[in-house]
């Protein structure tokens, strides 16, 4: 694997997970004979980005002053997405005078870069060399992801978007909140209110929150299948942490894992598979912490990965192919991603620090918690090309688990 690194950056090994794909530029007649592509608001991988051509035609068809013979080409590259930043270019031999309507829709920044600072459409336009051009984009409005964070004394659960926007607190429990887990509207979280860990729940969107578990047994590592139909955690009342499936109301709570392991193993970290039909899980049971696979229909356990070194935090990506997962493996603490069906380890970080919970979102991206100077912060990469790690601005405080919202 490389060893090469860029400063503040994640040069991994070798590249891999799910890649989105673009969608083509759709054609669309406007007033006056002109036409623009109008780019659709997919996120894409940043590797191949989106690229947009505008041309236009040899005259507007307007009273006034003739059109030019010919249009500028119009190009942007990047993730048509609030909070990116991408490239423009325009077929120009001079200097290019750029502008954006709505203007406060954008940032335009030295060189050849715009950030996107809205959601919806905006009009990019260019004048250079007697000549002129427009390019019509639509920006789509970033994943959202859920997180517990310690700030002024208390550990809550807050909603953000993917660029920092939108951070909206969820919970004013008094005690240690933490380990959110979001699908179908619904936020399932771990609370310490009455001193032993309890799941409640809270709408995404803000609003009450209700108690989902009241027995015995410390729950924790709460998740929701991607459908918000059914929860698993870990339960506590045998003395150790062990897999327990319910809906996701909590009711109908039932060890999934009996019969597994030895009596003193640890179990941790669920995760879904988008299908529902499986859990990926922490066990201790071979004398270490390694990734199992545990079967709702016929409660068979497989080993996904059992390795000298701890494997924890297992998180199923969206198409199902890849689990990703936290490990020292190579003497410091990164993420890496094992395929589900031939069991090919790949590294996604290689930093000296740790890189640590990751969950993906819908899109196909990985958001995580990354400590710098000895500080943990939200991060998210692509798996395509992670070598372009993205910082998610949420101000003071002190991060804990992160989730995307599905």
């Amino acid at each position: 694997m490389p060893s090469a690194r860029r400063q503040d950056r994640l040069l991994p090994a070798t590249r891999e997970g799910p890649a989105t794909r673009e969608d083509p530029a759709n054609v669309r007649t406007r007033p006056h004979g002109r036409t623009r592509p109008h780019a659709r608001s997919r996120p894409v991988s940043f590797t191949r980005g989106i690229l947009l051509l505008a041309l236009l035609a040899l005259g507007c068809g307007r009273d006034g002053p003739a059109a030019p013979a010919s249009g500028l080409q119009l190009e942007v590259t990047g993730r048509l997405e609030r909070g990116a930043t991408v490239s423009l270019r325009a077929s120009a031999a001079t200097a290019v005078k750029w502008s954006a309507e709505p203007a406060n829709a954008v940032e335009f920044l030295p060189g050849v870069g715009v950030r996107l600072l809205q959601t919806g459409s905006v009009t990019l336009r260019a004048e250079a060399d007697g000549q002129s051009g427009e390019l019509g984009i639509d920006v789509a409005p970033p994943p959202t992801i859920v997180f517990d964070m310690l700030r002024d004394g208390n550990r809550a659960i807050y909603r953000a978007a993917l660029d920092g926007g939108d951070l909206v607190q969820l919970t004013t429990l008094d005690g240690e909140n933490r380990d959110p887990t979001a699908a179908a509207g619904t936020v399932v979280f771990v609370s310490y209110l009455d001193g032993v860990g309890q799941l409640y729940s809270v709408p995404l969107a803000g609003g009450s929150v209700k108690r989902l578990t009241n027995s015995i047994g410390e729950k924790a590592s709460p998740a929701l299948s991607r459908d918000g139909r059914r929860l698993a955690f870990t339960n506590s009342v045998s003395g150790v942490p062990r897999l327990w499936i319910a809906a996701v109301d909590g009711s109908g709570a039932a060890r999934a894992s009996a019969g597994f392991g030895h009596g003193g193993a640890i179990e941790a970290g669920p995760n879904w598979a988008p299908t529902a039909d499986r859990v990926v899980f922490v066990s201790t049971t071979s004398g270490n912490a390694d990734l199992y696979l545990f079967s709702t229909g016929s409660t068979r356990v497989d080993t996904l990965l059992n390795a000298p070194t701890p494997e924890v935090e297992p998180a199923w990506s969206p198409d199902g192919a890849w689990v990703a997962f936290t490990s020292a493996r190579g003497g410091q603490t990164d993420l890496y991603t094992i395929s589900v069906v031939t069991r090919e380890v790949r590294r996604l970080t290689d930093r000296a620090e740790t890189d640590a919970s990751p969950a993906w979102l819908p899109d196909g991206r990985l958001v995580y918690v990354a400590w710098v100077n000895n500080v943990p912060r939200l991060r998210w990469l692509d798996p395509s090309d992670p070598v372009e790690v993205h910082e998610i601005p949420i101000g003071d405080g002190t991060v804990g688990r992160v989730s995307g919202a599905w």
